[in-house]
């Protein structure tokens, strides 16, 4: 679906356009090359669940967490309150295990995460891709975190050292957090199976992702998990086992359930099928990377019974009860351009308070890009105080601008002053 950077086209409502993974169509992903963030990818994904929160915020389910330690009894009426898990006491005291553990994932009711591993300032948080901040260097002490090449774009084992050289100490990007879209099955598919991107196959065939990638992926599932087991290992031997590193895992993973309407799977998946093999793919790489933190994607018109109803109307509650969440400390947005001054994450039914609420997730947003990671242009909607203040009340805690103006660093200087405080940490 991308090119250099992210995906491709954006449309809103339906799916079957070429789109990048984050459109306003559920078309496939994709993503190569080191200095891009992916190759072309189909319009956004994700959705959101009715997964509890990990470690506390406001509607956690606080039990099983909140009995860490000494000081985490908090956790037994299961409420959480105000200080979710614990809150300043449910986190278990050195042990710390009410966050890792206390996420209900599939019978959790909502409720943000926040156990305060995936960056080091409690502030909202600005990233971009690394060939903008290679090309504009003056940003670079403004970001949070940055995006490299997708994961697997061009190898089936581990190629992304260079990840490792740069944020080693002395390196490009030493005080910035990797996250680094893994669309390793599209792309194996891609390359083994001969199909491309959502209806980017030639006219008259289908052999692309929206219509055979469910049964290539199903096919190749044993030889897939290996190419993230292989990624995990080769994280884990460069850049470690303690610092933060960030997965935003196969964009519009929802594609590969279509089975209605224009673009129908040849052997689409049922939504528990999606959330089985989800969970392998999470399994295979934090087996290697116990420290690795996991967002799952949104598609802001997932279906709310097996792909029936896709508008969003239920924020993804249903598609997501089929998943592990507590497999996830974010859900995120990707490939179209996405609504900072509106509830409605598109065009969509789906908002953002309301999938962030029903996931327990807080949100890393992105601005899009377009076709095969051409340039969406800046977005100065996602640099308004005003706004960002509105969609952290929402949920959301970043976002990436993919193509941001050049000044584009003294811009978050001066937003950060008229930000609020967050109201979760991750």
């Amino acid at each position: 679906m991308l090119g250099a950077a992210c995906p491709g086209t954006v449309e809103t409502g339906q799916p079957g356009s070429s789109d990048g993974a984050g459109g306003g169509t559920p078309n496939g992903a994709g993503g190569s090359g080191k200095t891009g963030a992916g190759g072309a990818m189909s319009t956004s994904a994700g959705g959101g669940s009715g997964s509890s929160s990990v470690g506390g915020g406001n509607g956690t389910t606080g039990g099983a967490s909140g009995t860490a330690g000494a000081t985490g009894s908090g956790g037994a009426t299961g409420g959480g309150g105000k200080t979710g898990a614990g809150g300043t006491t449910g986190s278990g005291g050195k042990t710390g295990s009410g966050g890792a553990t206390g996420a209900g994932g599939k019978t959790g009711t909502g409720g943000l995460t926040g156990n305060g591993t995936a960056f080091g300032q409690c502030r909202f948080h600005f990233g971009t891709i690394d060939a903008i901040a290679r090309a504009n260097t003056s940003v670079i002490p403004q970001l949070d975190f940055y995006t490299p090449g997708w994961m697997a774009s061009i190898s089936d084992t581990f190629d992304m050292g260079y990840v490792c050289t740069d944020t080693k100490a002395g390196g490009t990007f030493a005080n910035q957090v990797p996250v680094i879209v893994a669309y390793a099955a599209a792309f194996y598919v891609k390359r083994h199976s001969g199909l491309a991107d959502c209806n980017a196959a030639p006219a008259g065939s289908t052999a692309d992702l929206c219509h055979q990638g469910a049964d290539a992926i199903q096919t190749n599932l044993a030889a897939i998990v290996n190419v993230y087991k292989s990624f995990g290992q080769g994280f884990a031997a460069c850049y470690g086992t303690t610092r933060p590193i960030i997965f935003e895992m196969e964009p519009d993973f929802y594609q590969y359930t279509y089975n209605t309407g224009t673009t129908v799977q040849t052997k689409p998946w049922t939504y528990a099928q999606a959330g089985q093999i989800m969970g392998q793919f999470v399994g295979a790489m934090k087996a290697s990377l116990p420290n690795a933190l996991f967002s799952m994607d949104i598609s802001p018109w997932v279906g709310t019974n097996n792909n029936t109803g896709s508008n969003g109307s239920d924020n993804g509650a249903n598609w997501y009860s089929n998943f592990d969440m507590t497999q996830f400390t974010f859900i995120n947005t990707s490939g179209g351009s996405t609504n900072a001054a509106a509830a409605q994450i598109r065009g969509n039914a789906m908002t953002w308070a309301g999938v962030s609420h029903a996931t327990g997730k807080p949100i890393l947003a992105d601005t899009g890009y377009g076709f095969n990671g051409s340039s969406a242009g800046p977005d100065p909607a996602w640099d308004s105080a005003t706004n960002i203040n509105a969609r952290m009340l929402d949920g959301v805690v970043s976002i990436s601008q993919y193509n941001p103006a050049s000044n584009w660093g003294t811009t978050i200087a001066g937003v950060r002053g008229q930000l609020s405080a967050p109201i979760v940490c991750p």
